[in-house]
């Protein structure tokens, strides 16, 4: 079953292989504009580098491939990030998310990740969420930290993994 939730100010739809034609183009023309290298500094490579086209539609395959890609659109219907989810087991969800850089600091991530907790416990029947985060990143440690999600040990690597359990209340 494909996900969909609405919050305040977003509308947040899971895109399916089978996007329209019209949609996939549109989808394509805004990805590039979305991943600025400042929005991919702390994501992994195959983020950078999306300036075309042609390297967006070779980025939404892969998304597709691994993980279920959700797209985020503001109210006007411009499409202002993303949120994946990568299914470990049926328990388990690795999540990410970004958004355009425009729409930092208005307090959407904290509206889209309440929305989807909120969504995912009611839908779906993974008992974690994990996201994987840069150390250098703190923006995004913090407000996962908000959020109710907490840091696991930290390896020697350069991610800290904060896990959330979907069975506590979601946060206000």
């Amino acid at each position: 079953m494909t996900m969909s939730f609405e919050t305040q100010r977003l509308n947040v739809v899971e895109i399916v292989d089978s996007v329209a034609l019209s949609e996939r183009s549109d989808l394509l023309e805004r990805v590039p504009a979305i991943l600025t290298p400042a929005v991919v500094e702390h994501l992994p490579p195959y983020f950078h580098g999306v300036n075309s086209r042609g390297s967006a539609d070779m980025w939404l395959e892969r998304m597709l491939r691994e993980s279920r890609l959700l797209q985020v659109t503001s109210k006007t219907n411009e499409i202002v990030g993303f949120l994946f989810i990568c299914v470990e087991n049926e328990h388990h969800a690795h999540i990410g998310y970004l958004l355009a850089q425009a729409y930092w600091g208005k307090g959407l991530a904290t509206e889209l990740l309440q929305g989807f907790i909120g969504a995912a416990a009611s839908t779906e029947s993974w008992l974690t969420l994990v996201g994987g985060v840069d150390k250098a990143n703190t923006a995004s440690a913090k407000l996962l930290e908000k959020l109710g999600f907490t840091a696991q040990p930290q390896s020697e690597n350069s991610l800290v993994f904060y896990e959330y359990r979907l069975s506590q209340p979601v946060p206000k």
